[in-house]
């Protein structure tokens, strides 16, 4: 492996001194290892994409430079292969653009030549293109984003120690020279400033002892001027520089005169001055540093004669370090990427047996509980819904002691955390659903009565809620009574409710609202009458429903088409089970969690299971802690899932998360108060607020309400602020956000030269009701700005618009994700394949279509055969496959929206 002199020092004998240093607890965190990158690699490079996921790519497997790149899905765990870059190269720098893709500039190949090529990543497609190269070769320079988005490359080698520099710009591709650095360096940092300078510290000037530099330069980009200010304390390269909230830089590590040093300084832009802070409890060098959401500095492996498997924090406010929990294994000359969510991916680099693939996450945060207003009517079995502006409804019920369906209606606000009672449903009901339609207002349908706790009475009306007045309007009655049943918001803007319980027992009928007329129409039946199931919107706009109860538990799940309105029958779950929960994960796929499912002891579940809409096969995950049924489960913005109280012969305060990317639940800080038949509603800042329920110890129903949060222990000035948000959102159209420090505080995190900033703004759209989660691509971005690609493929209604920036969300903001309406089409590009014929059309983005097909032009539309299978393939652009028409001469079609 080629290796500049500068990268790995030999210890020498240190001369005798004494660090003053306190070290504190270990904090309660750990790294989980996830699955391993494709290949190992060390010098590449890590870069946090607009979608969420992170970008390797290239690097020194051991004997060869690489070409390869791979995705991490945070959401899944796992590294998928993306397309190769052009050139192989490692030692190079990958620096995100303002048009969302990535510029990797530089490095060495595989002969030992320094490389001025440098190539883009495109998101989009996954491919790599040249763009204009660099004017001068080079390798261990800098990459820093400018905020006028042009990139400024500092230093580095090739063959001799550089002080030139150089700007990339995006918009033509093209590279210039600007004024040259006033000394020669390499393996030094650049730090973007708040007040958009880069300082330049330390490195190597191609000194034989190997001694670091402590000299220290600013350049300013409005001038093009390098100056230099005051030397650091001590002279170190391959350390780490980290922009801290207040401002200031924290230099750590590094090789000293003697070797890996664990000195620290401080940096103060206002004055130019460097002070000592805190030393490392381990000299280090080729370490990563990054900034956590909270506002520490975590510092990982590095080398100090060997790889490190060491990591410790830094607290800004005490100025000391602290011990913290070990990597799995030593890592150095690694990569550390901050995510949106504000864990830290650590990748790759030398680990105790060479160059190695190993990853591991790092995830502090600490969910607690803490509460809030009560409700002013104690209450179960109710709805609790969240308006667009950011309140949340909560609607009828059940008082335990009187056994009456409650007709009260409250709203919670999460400015003063208190509840005030709105106008009253004209019904009162418990075991209702109650879904927000696109026009913001809200259908609350069916439920049961309960009077003297004996006589069932099942309401079959609906009625409307309207947050602009305040008020409730009867629509259109139900067909069928019914209660424990499900509603599904449909792509179309219609309202699909399946099953439950009537008069006369159990129902398999299922039936459409249309908020545009206000009247339920029957559609297909399923296939077995169920209640106390789920029922989950995918992202190919079916509807799985699953479990539920019938003569005994049910395992049976099935699918219902909007396009054909028939149900079809999938895979079996492996455990029978009601009043379990259902969660559509960030990946597509559906979690299904414990509820009841035996007459004996255990009576509920503590098993859970993951639907694979590809494969329409269930498979089990890790097993809760805790056995539970008529729980909550709600899908928190950092993709985990939290699971809180429920029912297993007593009630339960105890919470779990689930983390998708290693099918584990750990246990979480316990409610404050045990309940089950309770509601957990998702709020604009990213807190979930518990309410009501019922308690066995009397027993009664509940009042009491308390908010989670999930610990990243951010400032709030430290975060993103949405100020405008387009709203409503056609789908074909793009999302602008303005606001402020969409920037970021810091770069968030670096390891000398290779660097993976996190100071830019991905930004996710959640569906509020069925969770459907993405992360949109970028056109454009900036401090105070966004603007996506177009949004397709995303289900109509409305959406939270949430900005992550070095790990802080935003509070979020409601986007209504408009309806779309269809328009005449026609069928084109008929193709034969070799299971039959395949039809193309245009039409509006976003819209649902089935097809009819029949042999006699003559028959109703009623005798034609409906086909599934339409999809959008692109923004507007519809496909769909017949595989019949092989076994015909002639075959009409008719595309319709249902």
């Amino acid at each position: 492996m080629k290796t500049h002199p500068a990268n790995y020092l030999a210890p020498t004998l240190a001369a005798l001194a004494f660090n003053l240093f306190v070290i504190r607890s270990v904090e309660a965190a750990s790294w989980v290892t996830n699955s391993p990158m494709t290949t190992p690699r060390q010098n590449h490079t890590a870069t946090l994409l607009p979608d969420g996921k992170v970008l390797v790519a290239g690097g020194w497997n051991g004997s060869s430079a690489l070409a390869s790149a791979e995705l991490f899905d945070p959401t899944t765990g796992k590294w998928t292969t993306t397309g190769t870059m052009t050139t192989n190269r490692y030692y190079h720098t990958a620096t995100l653009l303002p048009n969302g893709k990535v510029l990797v500039a530089g490095g060495s190949d595989n002969t030992g030549h320094h490389l001025t090529s440098t190539e883009l990543f495109d998101l989009a497609t996954g491919t790599w293109t040249n763009t204009g190269p660099m004017n001068t070769a080079r390798y261990f320079h800098t990459a820093t984003l400018l905020l006028n988005g042009q990139v400024l490359v500092a230093g580095g080698y090739n063959g001799n120690v550089l002080s030139s520099v150089e700007l990339y710009d995006p918009a033509t591709g093209k590279w210039t020279a600007t004024n040259a650095m006033n000394t020669l360096r390499g393996n030094h940092t650049a730090t973007l400033l708040s007040n958009g300078q880069i300082l330049v510290a330390g490195g190597w000037n191609g000194d034989i002892n190997n001694i670091g530099l402590s000299s220290v330069e600013l350049y300013d980009p409005v001038t093009g001027i390098w100056t230099t200010t005051n030397a650091m304390n001590v002279g170190r390269q391959n350390h780490t520089a980290t922009l801290l909230p207040d401002g200031q830089v924290l230099v750590a590590g590094g090789a000293g005169s003697s070797g890996a040093t664990n000195s620290v300084e401080l940096y103060d832009p206002s004055t130019g001055a460097w002070t000592a802070t805190g030393s490392l409890t381990n000299g280090r060098m080729v370490q990563t540093a990054t900034l956590l959401p909270n506002g520490k500095v975590l510092v990982a492996g590095g080398s100090k004669g060997g790889s490190l498997s060491s990591t410790e924090l830094y607290d800004s406010n005490s100025g000391f370090w602290t011990t913290n929990a070990a990597l799995n294994i030593a890592h150095q000359s690694h990569t550390a990427t901050l995510l949106a969510d504000g864990r830290v991916l650590i990748a790759g680099g030398i680990g105790p047996n060479g160059v190695t693939s190993r990853v591991e996450l790092y995830d502090y945060a600490n969910g607690t509980w803490t509460a809030t207003g009560a409700l002013n009517t104690e209450r179960e079995l109710y709805t609790a819904t969240l308006l667009p502006n950011g309140k949340v409804l909560v609607a009828g019920g059940r008082n335990y002691f009187t056994g009456t369906g409650l007709s009260s209606a409250e709203l919670y606000d999460p400015r003063d955390g208190n509840w005030t009672p709105t106008s009253a449903l004209n019904n009162g009901r418990s075991s209702h659903t109650a879904t927000l339609l696109p026009n913001g207002k809200v259908l609350v349908a069916g439920g049961v009565r309960i009077e003297g706790g004996v006589n069932l009475i099942y309401p079959p009306n609906a009625e409307l809620y309207d947050p602009a007045t305040e008020t409730w309007v009867a629509t259109g009655p139900l067909n069928s009574p019914r209660s424990w049943h499900t509603a599904t918001l449909l792509s179309n803007g219609k309202v699909l409710i399946t099953g439950g319980g009537g008069g006369s027992g159990l129902v398999s009928s299922a039936e459409l609202y249309d908020p545009v007329t206000g009247i339920w129409t029957v559609t297909g039946a399923l296939k077995t009458p169920r209640s106390s199931h789920t029922a989950t919107l995918l992202p190919n706009g079916k509807v799985l429903v699953a479990g539920g109860a019938n003569i005994s538990w049910l395992a049976s799940a099935e699918l219902y088409d909007p396009a054909t309105e028939i149900w079809t029958a999938t895979g079996a779950l492996n455990t029978a089970r009601d009043r379990h929960t259902a969660t559509l994960l960030p990946s597509g796929k559906v979690l299904i969690v414990a509820g009841g499912g035996g007459y004996t002891s255990p009576y509920c579940l503590s098993s859970a299971e993951l639907y694979d809409p590809a494969a329409g096969r269930w498979t089990t995950t890790g097993a809760l802690h805790n056995s539970r049924e008529e729980h909550t489960a709600m899908l928190l913005p950092n993709g985990k899932v939290l699971v809180a109280g429920g029912y297993n012969g007593s009630m339960l305060s105890s919470a779990e998360l689930y983390d998708p990317a290693t099918a584990r639940w750990t246990t979480n800080s316990a409610l404050t108060t045990p309940r089950y038949f309770h509601t957990a509603t998702s709020l604009l800042n990213g807190r979930v607020v518990v309410a009501g329920g019922q308690v066995d110890t009397y027993p009664e129903s509940l009042s009491s309400t308390e908010l989670y949060d999930v610990g990243l222990g951010f400032s709030n000035s430290w975060q993103p602020q949405i100020a405008t948000v387009t709203s409503p959102l056609n789908l074909g159209g793009s999302l602008v956000i303005t606001g402020s420090q969409f920037r970021g505080i810091s770069e968030g995190s670096g390891g000398n030269s290779q660097d993976s900033p996190a100071d830019y703004p991905p930004v996710q759209l959640r569906r509020l009701d069925n969770e459907q989660t993405v992360f949109l691509l970028i056109t454009n971005w900036s401090k105070n700005s966004f603007t996506s690609l177009p949004v397709w493929n995303f289900p109509a209604g409305y959406a939270l618009a949430t900005v992550f920036v070095n790990g802080i969300p935003s509070t979020s903001s409601v986007v209504n994700v408009s309806v779309p309406v269809p328009v005449s089409t026609t069928l084109t590009a008929a193709q034969a394949l070799a299971n039959g014929f395949q039809f193309a059309f245009t039409n509006s983005v976003g819209a649902l279509f089935g097809v009819l097909a029949t042999t006699n032009l003559s028959l109703p539309l009623s005798q034609w055969t409906a086909l599934g299978g339409v999809i959008e393939i692109s923004p507007g652009q519809f496909q769909f496959t017949d595989s019949q028409a092989t076994n015909n001469l002639q075959r009409f079609y008719r595309a319709y929206s249902p």
